[in-house]
């Protein structure tokens, strides 16, 4: 019996993987990214960005998706908002389809995490 740990291996899960291959295509076309899979893919330029995973128990079809910015965004799209530090403040987003993997809200939050990484 899988336990629910976090994994960033999702060939077992395709509808996940399919979630996670659209957006680490956009991530890694925006630049110089380092990507590191461990229990979870994370992406950086100066510092760490972006966290992507999903849970061993959780059904094919959901990817759970972190990206910090130095500011608080606003959307209806995004789950939840933690300000973790003065200037830190992650973004939680539950991904669920491919149109929201490659929407360009999407897009444009990553966007800013990878500049703000970049600072």
């Amino acid at each position: 019996m899988p336990s629910n740990k976090m994994i960033s291996e999702f060939s077992d899960k395709p509808k996940t993987d399919s979630f996670y291959q659209a957006i680490d295509e956009y991530v890694m076309s925006l630049g110089k990214v380092k990507r590191e899979f461990r229990s979870q893919v994370s992406y950086a330029v100066n510092r760490k960005f972006l966290w992507m995973w999903a849970y061993e128990k959780t059904t094919d079809g959901t990817l759970y998706f972190n990206v910090t910015l130095d500011r608080q965004e606003n959307n209806k799209n995004i789950h939840k908002v933690t300000q973790v530090s003065p200037n830190r403040w992650n973004h939680h987003v539950v991904i669920k389809s491919l149109q929201m993997a490659r929407s360009q809200w999407l897009h444009a939050l990553i966007g800013k995490g990878f500049e703000f990484s970049a600072q």
